[in-house]
């Protein structure tokens, strides 16, 4: 099993800015496997999602995406730091596992640190997090859940201006109208909704009422 590496600022890779924030992120080990909780060895434990999580691949393309080491706050990485980051390793570990639907645990996890300095003027006080990837292994449920959330689940939310700010502009929705559709797909922080006009949206659980199956 591979050590974590206790490293941090000696050499960043990558610096990124978000509503005036600077993000410093830097790789600080891997590991073989690891679960925040006992494994059943009698169950049937196969691979539910490859790739779950921050991965260094988005890190690679962050970068080269980079203008002089500063990435937009639009990057996808930043909502998927956002989506997975934690105080500590294991919880880091239990948000990853549990934004796929019947996680157990993580195959080839990678992690990193993140250090985010705020914008803006007065005292800079770095605040420290841990993000992880990689591939999350479990039993495949039909019923399996996230938020109390289900793949097929009927749903419907009200398209505000807080939600509009939040999609992208692939979505043009007409504020205040509500609108129905079914889950299709479950992630950390949002559900992929497919409404019934067949568009294909991720709309944040917070936002969605649930109808049931």
């Amino acid at each position: 099993m591979r050590k974590l590496n206790s490293l941090f600022f000696l050499s960043a890779v990558v610096v990124l800015s978000s509503c005036g924030s600077t993000y410093f992120i830097s790789p600080v080990g891997e590991l073989s496997m690891v679960a925040t909780r006992n494994i059943d060895k009698s169950a049937n434990y196969v691979q539910i999602k490859a790739y779950a999580g921050v991965s260094g691949t988005e890190i690679t393309a962050a970068m080269a995406a980079a203008k002089n080491g500063v990435i937009k706050r639009k990057n996808p990485i930043v909502k998927e730091i956002n989506a997975y980051k934690a105080k500590l390793i294991n919880q880091t570990v239990d948000n990853v596992v549990k934004s796929v639907a019947g996680g157990e645990y993580l195959y080839n996890a990678k992690f990193y640190l993140v250090g985010e300095v705020p914008g803006g003027m007065g005292k800079k006080v770095i605040t420290y997090n841990y993000v992880a990837s990689g591939d999350v292994w479990g039993v495949k449920d039909a019923n399996a859940n996230i938020k109390g959330f289900k793949v097929n689940d009927k749903v419907v939310f009200t398209f505000s201006k807080e939600l509009k700010k939040l999609l992208s502009k692939n979505f043009e929705g007409e504020a205040g109208k509500q609108y129905s559709g079914k889950v299709i797909n479950l992630k950390a922080a949002e559900a992929t909704i497919q409404l019934e006009n067949s568009t294909v949206v991720d709309i944040p659980y917070t936002n969605l009422t649930n109808l049931g199956s």
